[in-house]
C-alpha cells in the first residue's frame, strides 16, 4: 500500500484502485442504497445532503435515513422526496433548531430521533404522523412538551429527558390521551409537580422521573419502579 498526496497535501491510501474525489464522498452509492434501502451518513461533518443523493435514494426506495453526528442546521430541504417510503429518520447530534411544517409528508414514519439538537418547539403538523411509534426529543431545549405530541395516537415511546421541561399535562387532552404509550422518560428536567392523574396511565411500563425538583413522589417510591409510582399517584387523585 502506497501513501499518495493530493493537491491539498493530505495523504491518502492507494491500494490497487485509483483514489478520486468521488471515492472521498461520505455518501453511499446507489448500489449500496439498493441493497440496504438505507441512506446513512454518520459523523462526516456534512451540512446538507445533495439533491442527486436524495434522488438516487428515492429511485432505490430507501426507507431509512440516518444522518447522525453531523453539522446539519436544518432538515435537508430535499428530504420530502423520500416521504412516500420513509419509516425511520435519525437526525440526532446535529445543530437543528427547527423542524419544518412539511414533516407531515413523512406519513409512514414510525421512528423519529431528534435528540441532541437545538430544538425548543415542534410544529403542529408533526401531530399528523399517525403511524409514529417512537419519538426521541431528549437533550434539546424544550421548556414544555409540544402540543403536537398529544396527537400521536400510535406513540409507544417518548424520550424527552435532559431538557428544561417545567410541567406535565397528563389530562386526556395531554399525555393521558396517548392510549398506547408504554415508555415515558422525563428525567433530568425542571418538573416541580407530578400530576396525580398521571397514575391513570396504566399501560406505562417504564416511567422515568429522576433528576427533577418535585418533592412527591419521594425517591423511595421512585426507586420501587413504575407500577409503584403509578399506584402512589392514583392514591393522590382527589375524590
Amino acid at each position: 500500500m502506497i501513501m499518495v498526496h493530493d493537491g491539498l497535501n493530505s495523504p491518502r491510501l492507494q491500494g490497487g484502485q485509483e483514489v478520486t474525489e468521488e471515492n472521498q464522498s461520505p455518501f453511499p452509492d446507489k448500489y449500496h442504497m439498493r441493497n440496504t434501502r438505507v441512506l446513512r451518513v454518520s459523523k462526516a461533518q456534512i451540512q446538507d445532503v445533495p439533491m442527486e443523493v436524495i434522488e438516487a435514494a428515492q429511485q432505490e426506495l430507501v426507507n431509512i435515513v440516518s444522518l447522525d453526528g453531523n453539522l446539519l442546521r436544518e432538515v435537508p430541504k430535499d428530504l420530502p422526496l423520500l416521504g412516500e417510503h420513509l419509516n425511520q429518520l435519525n437526525l440526532t447530534k446535529n445543530q437543528i433548531s427547527f423542524i419544518p411544517t412539511n414533516i407531515s409528508q413523512y406519513s409512514k414514519l414510525s421512528i423519529l430521533n431528534l435528540s441532541s439538537n437545538l430544538l425548543c418547539d415542534l410544529p403542529m403538523e408533526l401531530g399528523g404522523l399517525q403511524l409514529l411509534r417512537e419519538l426521541d426529543i431528549s437533550h434539546n431545549r424544550f421548556h414544555h412538551l409540544p402540543r403536537c405530541i398529544y396527537e400521536l395516537e400510535s406513540l409507544e415511546s417518548l424520550l424527552a429527558h435532559d431538557n428544561q421541561i417545567k410541567s406535565i399535562d397528563a389530562s386526556d387532552l395531554g399525555l393521558g390521551g396517548l392510549r398506547n404509550l408504554e415508555l415515558l422518560d422525563l428525567k433530568n428536567n425542571d418538573i416541580n409537580l407530578v400530576p396525580p392523574v398521571l397514575g391513570k396511565m396504566r399501560k406505562l411500563k417504564s416511567l422515568e422521573l429522576w433528576g427533577n425538583p418535585f418533592r412527591q413522589p419521594r425517591h423511595q417510591i421512585l426507586s420501587m419502579g413504575t407500577p409503584a409510582v403509578l399506584s402512589y399517584l392514583r392514591t393522590r387523585i382527589p375524590i
